[in-house]
């Protein structure tokens, strides 16, 4: 039984609290009904009994839904606001990729848009087949989600656009 209300030595007092605060409210309901006897006694302190582990699950499902609540706004893509913030690129993703801005452009037109990419060369001697962006990082849970933007080339011009994450 102990198992099942999952009963710790970390948590034992708050489901005590929480089973005191129900059998109080659902007294005081059930006493509009019945007024005096056994069966208010038995009907409040059983409500209790079977609704203290599904009220403390809410209050643990609530306060990491908090904890872990992320905002991450999607914005429309802006040249200017990609080449000057470099860390917040990933809120332009999905507006980039879906538009499809960059499909069939070559390489000289990627520079104009997106800017050069991070290794340094000469856009004349590239040989690559693909091209990556930084795109920054955001929260993800208790570590990090850092994002990058793959560019595939075929016959010189863009082919494919796929976000990639990394979570750590």
């Amino acid at each position: 039984m102990i198992d099942y209300f999952n009963i710790s030595s970390g948590n034992w007092c708050f489901l005590l609290a929480i089973i005191i605060l129900l059998y109080l409210i659902i007294n005081w309901i059930v006493g509009k009904f019945i007024k005096k006897g056994i069966s208010k006694t038995i009907i409040t302190t059983v409500s209790s009994i079977i609704l203290t582990p599904i009220v403390y699950s809410l209050f643990v499902a609530i306060f990491f839904s908090f904890i872990f609540y992320e905002y991450h706004p999607e914005l429309k893509f802006n040249s200017i606001e990609w080449s000057e913030n470099k860390k917040d690129r990933h809120h332009m993703r999905k507006d980039l990729i879906e538009s499809k801005l960059l499909i069939g452009k070559t390489k000289n037109e990627i520079v104009g848009i997106l800017g050069k990419p991070a290794n340094n060369f000469k856009i004349e001697m590239d040989t690559l087949k693909n091209w990556n962006y930084s795109m920054g990082s955001e929260g993800h849970g208790m570590g990090w989600k850092f994002h990058n933007l793959d560019l595939y080339f075929k016959n010189g011009k863009i082919d494919t656009v796929k976000n990639t994450e990394f979570i750590d």
